[in-house]
């Protein structure tokens, strides 16, 4: 979805008048480009959450009230699917996991390259996750090797839409149906990406978003949503998020469940801010069009946009064998950059003591260490855009 460009300038100007966050990081290196911007968008809707909080405190509905119902029927109705908001994207997968059936003895293919919520998730139903590699240049899960991992014992595939592109749904969904496997989209970075013009969490059974302070769109603190087809995965997943319950009758548990809720508060945070999620996400397009022509000629790779599909740009990642030293370099600089993920599940200690199963990823161990992530967001100044591409530029030139 294209927006006017009198639109998206307006949105410039408004951020540019917000003065550039300082702060330091780790190394107390002076910071005036931040990573990551969500802190500017919560400052900016500061006296609306404050109103917000009034209602809540005045409503006497904390969690699962009109907020959260109304963000639950806008979402079903802008995405043509059923809704439930949770606690968290990790509960999100959780539920989800149960609400398919997978357990004990169950196998759940992930790719190898995600956060660790993804595996964990498959852990806290007592399955076990299995690892497999990614594609180069889009680094989202390989359908080939998803293929090759299949066993008789393999129940689900989680497919995770890395840094906001959604992965190859074609491919993974055709799979899924010749095996008679669950599919699980992890829609954590990709808020209305779109595939063959559809948003990510409509394709598999189920979708399931993060609704955490720093994605595309985000409340205070944690948050989750999982989108869902069939009937009875709705109400499954409304009974495991409000500890077994239905909505209407607090004393009846009809089934295991956790306390997975999402606040009221949270749920009108997100609620405004869904109606600002097509101009932020055209906003980080912009960022990241900007960014591509400016790095056109420079020896790194800049994010590879898959054919049929919309990017959200959750992260603006280049590929570079120098990611560390770039990202040295930047911060000398006052330009802070992330590795999002810096060790791929394999590599985690964690799985030391975690049933699981690693296939080979030859291209996520080959290719992991060579990512970085620059700032980009719809609060990014353009200064200090300008900032990030003469700092890349410089380390470049010499």
């Amino acid at each position: 979805m294209s927006l006017p460009l009198a639109a998206l300038t307006a949105f410039s100007l408004t951020i540019e008048r917000r003065p550039a966050l300082v702060k330091r990081d780790t190394n107390e290196a002076a910071i005036e480009v931040p990573a990551e911007g969500y802190h500017r968008r919560l400052a900016d809707m500061r006296q609306l959450i404050h109103e917000y909080l009034d209602g809540v405190i005045d409503g006497g509905t904390t969690v699962m009230g009109d907020f959260t119902r109304q963000l639950e029927e806008q979402l079903g109705a802008r995405w043509d699917c059923r809704a439930v908001a949770t606690s968290s994207g990790t509960e999100s997968l959780h539920l989800s996991l149960r609400a398919a059936g997978v357990g004990k003895g169950d196998e759940v293919i992930v790719p190898d390259m995600t956060f660790v919520a993804t595996a964990f998730a498959v852990a806290a139903v007592q399955a076990t996750p299995v690892f497999v590699d990614v594609e180069p240049g889009s680094w989202l899960i390989s359908p080939d090797a998803v293929r090759r991992a299949v066993t008789p014992r393999t129940k689900a595939i989680i497919a995770v839409h890395l840094y906001g592109q959604v992965a190859d749904m074609g491919e993974i969904l055709s799979i899924a149906e010749e095996h008679g496997l669950v599919v699980i989209e992890d829609c954590a970075q990709a808020h209305e990406a779109t595939y063959d013009g559809k948003p990510a969490g409509t394709f598999g059974d189920f979708g399931c978003f993060s609704m955490w302070a720093g994605k595309n769109i985000g409340g205070l603190g944690d948050g989750g949503l999982v989108t869902v087809k069939a009937e009875k995965d709705l109400r499954a997943l409304e009974r495991a998020h409000n500890l077994g319950r239905d909505r209407d009758n607090r004393y009846v548990h009809h089934s295991w469940g956790s306390r997975a809720r999402l606040s009221e508060l949270d749920a009108a945070v997100l609620r405004h801010q869904l109606s600002m999620l097509p101009t932020w996400n055209e906003q980080r397009r912009v960022i990241a069009d900007r960014y591509d022509k400016a790095f056109a000629g420079l020896p790194l790779v800049t994010p590879e946009v898959r054919p049929g599909r919309e990017h959200v740009f959750y992260k603006y990642v280049v590929h570079t064998p120098n990611a560390a030293e770039l990202a040295t370099h930047l911060r000398s600089r006052g330009i802070q950059t992330e590795r999002v993920y810096p060790f791929l599940l394999s590599e985690q200690p964690a799985f030391a003591g975690l049933p699981h199963r690693a296939e080979p990823t030859p291209v996520a161990h080959a290719d992991n260490p060579k990512l970085l992530c620059l700032p980009l967001y719809p609060e990014l100044l353009d200064r200090e855009r300008q900032a990030v591409v003469d700092g890349v530029t410089s380390f470049f030139e010499g």
